[in-house]
């Protein structure tokens, strides 16, 4: 009798345009329409489209309350059941949820229809219009959907009960030790049957052995057609608790049981953890002071726009956690998905109100203040979440309005452990260095607060173009543009940069009156209102690591990650005199041919580990001929690791990878990974320059499928940097996939390109 969920990502039909047309079978996450890599500019599809599919609605389950869930229809959202409307949704980054049991036709086929609007729309958060938008939202049903069976007597949604602090289940911690922990479960049950129930609630604690560490039941009756809130609390003995370092989860499995039968029961992640900003010591995270370094993300990729199926949103996280970041933070709530890959990867989050520089009294008000209440019940129990940002991202509002935001914040989530940041607001952190002059022709007008006594953090560094018209910047580097612009990429970071003497990493870490601080961005992304995509970032729009992200990588100490070492010098004919070394080591040798050429100590820079630079090496040792350096880590006098670099010679062959990271393809008919293509010399080093300007065609054969063709520049492609990359999509059917590369052109020579071709699989899930 328990409640049944049922996915609902496959086999929709789609419809772009207002005008009947021809659909196409789809399946979520889905974006309305296929766009280039580079898609700044606004150049993505503005308008309706539809999403209709059918399905059968059993007899069987005719008793059941039936809950419809997309986690993201962007823009306005119409929901039809069987050709009536049932909902409008005004945001595209919170659930569209409803009730549709008044809807069903049991034993029949009823149609789900979904209309969607992503054009521009002053009164929906975000707001402002895309062309002058720093990301894009590229529309359709971009996250996942589910249908939920419930019995007459359940657990609500949180999102339905629209109860204040409360609604569903909602978790909170006190008086959390290493020795000792409690954990309150507030549990929302509706009963909707016709007659009083009498019932237990069972709440219990299991650790990753699937041991229940603690429980409790409660004995409780409720009233026909009554919701109530029913708490309960378990003492957790020896708890592990959550850390960036050691994410560990629990399972909190909440059962409602009547007459020995399980009428519902759900399962929640949890992490018991206890934290504290303060102004002078930073966050005091389970006892201990710290400071986190952190990275700004927007939820899109090439193609696909916001479309990102859980594996491709995973590697995002995993990335970016590699890279040595424990925090994220975008404009705007993050799909489940990459809030659950947060929770077990030790990645912090701030959540973020839906806005950018945007604000409009009347109904835009109203829907960013209900966008708020929503973010907060929707997220509430990931352990990850640690700051909630609920005023719209640097845009001028009321006091009024911002001091309503405040009060919903704490309202909804009513404890200790809640904490909301602003630019400028009556909120518990203030964030540090905001450049208002970048809302000219306001930015005169803009006043920040500098209250004393406040926790601060520091939301966006790095990141400072010249004048905001222009956007030229250091840190804002392509890849392709070689080693240098990425070199001087790190000195911004480092303080070497005479354009960014502050805001940059070096004065974040040196800087004690901070709680955190997050790189802008972390990752490269396209926006509306600039031909060019952000090229700042540790990764590429491909997802390709450029030197930033060795430089991040190597801040972490060897106890935690291991031992760090890059060489940050391609070692070609037109490299740095210098050769550059990112490493976590005390200490680091070079060899050129295996003739030793010095052993050096860290650069004098104010970071924990700073780089390593070798002097004028290229104009010493560089000869015609190709030659190799080599690099060892010491820790004392014991070389824990070593990197080598061969000059790159002439590309012979193409090199296929595809990019797992462990995480399994899905044959879901939605699930993505991304295949890279090197092009690589006779020793197998990518060659990284001179490659760029020869296109590379990709097929594929078995199930699966390129994402994108010429029209939009996806297949073929020209490498960057010696790197092309290729989104591989599943069929719905597991087994085998082979992808092929060559290039495009054909070379008859006998020094041609080699293709090269990789196989890998898909599974059921």
């Amino acid at each position: 009798m328990t409640r049944i969920i049922q996915n609902l990502n496959n086999d929709w039909s789609f419809q772009l345009g207002s005008e009947e047309r021809q659909t196409k079978k789809v399946h979520l996450p889905h974006t309305v329409e296929l766009t280039p890599a580079i898609s700044s500019g606004c150049i993505n599809y503005q308008g309706l489209c539809t999403y209709y599919k059918e399905m059968m609605m059993p007899l069987e389950l005719q008793y059941k309350k039936v809950i419809i869930e997309f986690d993201g229809a962007m823009g306005v959202s119409k929901l039809y059941i069987n050709g009536e409307l049932v909902k409008t949704h005004y945001c595209g980054y919170t659930p569209l949820v409803q009730n549709i049991t008044a809807y069903i036709k049991w034993g029949e086929i009823n149609e789900i229809k979904v209309e969607l609007d992503n054009s521009d729309n002053e009164d929906v958060p975000p707001g402002r219009p895309q062309g002058t938008l720093d990301f894009t939202y590229d529309g359709g049903l971009y996250r996942e959907a589910r249908l939920y069976f419930v019995e007459p007597l359940h657990i609500t949604h949180a999102l339905l009960a629209n109860e204040v602090a409360g609604g569903g289940i909602f978790v909170s911690y006190k008086d959390v030790t290493h020795e000792s922990a409690l954990v309150n479960v507030k549990t929302h049950v509706q009963n909707e049957t016709q007659e009083e129930k009498n019932f237990e609630i069972e709440q219990q604690i299991i650790d990753i052995r699937g041991t229940c560490i603690s429980s409790t039941k409660s004995c409780v009756t409720l009233k026909n057609d009554k919701a109530q809130h029913f708490e309960q609390e378990l003492k957790v003995e020896h708890p592990e608790l959550w850390s960036p370092e050691t994410p560990y989860l629990y399972e909190l499995v909440t059962t409602v049981r009547c007459e020995g039968v399980v009428y519902d029961e759900i399962t929640t992640k949890i992490g018991i953890r206890t934290f504290k900003f303060t102004y002078d010591q930073g966050i005091i995270f389970n006892g201990v002071s710290r400071r986190i370094s952190g990275a700004n993300y927007h939820h899109t990729h090439v193609y696909i726009g916001n479309a990102l199926p859980e594996s491709v949103l995973r590697r995002d996280a995993l990335k970016l956690r590699q890279a040595g970041f424990k925090n994220i933070r975008s404009h705007y709530p993050l799909t489940p998905a990459f809030v659950d890959a947060c929770n077990e990867y030790g990645l912090t989050l701030i959540v973020s109100a839906p806005g950018w520089q945007w604000f409009k009294e009347g109904i835009f008000a109203q829907r960013a203040q209900a966008n708020v209440r929503d973010m907060i019940r929707w997220q509430r129990n990931n352990p990850c979440i640690i700051i909630w940002e609920p005023m719209l991202n640097e845009s001028f509002m009321s006091e009024d309005f911002k001091q309503a935001l405040q009060h919903i914040v704490h309202e909804e989530y009513p404890y200790e452990d809640c904490y909301t940041a602003s630019d400028n607001g009556p909120t518990d952190i203030q964030y540090k260095e905001f450049d208002e002059n970048m809302l000219d022709p306001e930015g005169d007008e803009y006043e920040l607060s500098n209250k004393e006594h406040v926790p601060v953090w520091v939301r966006e560094y790095n990141d400072r173009p010249d004048d905001w018209d222009n956007q030229s910047c250091a840190w804002r580097t392509p890849r392709g543009w070689g080693e240098e612009g990425m070199l001087r990429a790190v000195d911004r970071s480092i303080g070497l940069d005479p354009q960014c003497r502050r805001q940059n990493y070096v004065n974040m870490v040196n800087d004690d009156k901070i709680c955190g601080y997050g790189v802008w961005p972390g990752i490269e992304h396209n926006r509306g209102y600039q031909v060019t995509p952000c090229w700042g970032g540790t990764l590429d729009l491909y997802r390709v690591p450029k030197f930033t992200y060795y430089f991040y990588q190597s801040q972490q100490d060897i106890e935690e990650v291991g031992v760090v070492l890059f060489i940050a010098n391609y070692w070609s004919e037109i490299s740095s005199n210098d050769v550059t070394v990112y490493s976590n080591a005390e200490r680091v040798r070079l060899y050129h041919n295996d003739e030793l050429v010095e052993e050096i100590g860290p650069d004098e820079v104010a970071v924990k580990h700073p780089p390593f630079t070798f002097k004028n090496v290229r104009n010493r040792y560089k000869q015609r001929g190709r030659s190799t350096i080599r690099v060892e880590a010491l820790v004392g006098e014991e070389v824990v690791a070593t990197a080598t670099r061969k000059s790159p010679g002439v590309q012979r062959k193409l090199q296929l990878e595809a990019d797992f990271m462990d995480i399994p393809l899905l044959a879901d008919g939605s699930d993505l990974v991304m295949v890279y293509c090197k092009v690589v010399d006779d020793s197998g080093n990518v060659v990284p320059m001179t490659a760029d300007q020869y296109p590379i065609r990709f097929t594929v054969e078995g199930e699966g499928e390129i994402v994108g063709d010429e029209t939009i520049g996806a297949n073929p492609i020209r490498p960057e940097g010696g790197i092309a990359g290729v989104f591989v999509r599943s069929t719905t059917t597991p087994g085998m996939i082979k992808v092929k590369a060559q290039m495009h052109w054909k070379q008859n020579a006998s020094c041609a390109i080699k293709p090269d071709e990789i196989i890998f699989e898909s599974f059921a899930k």
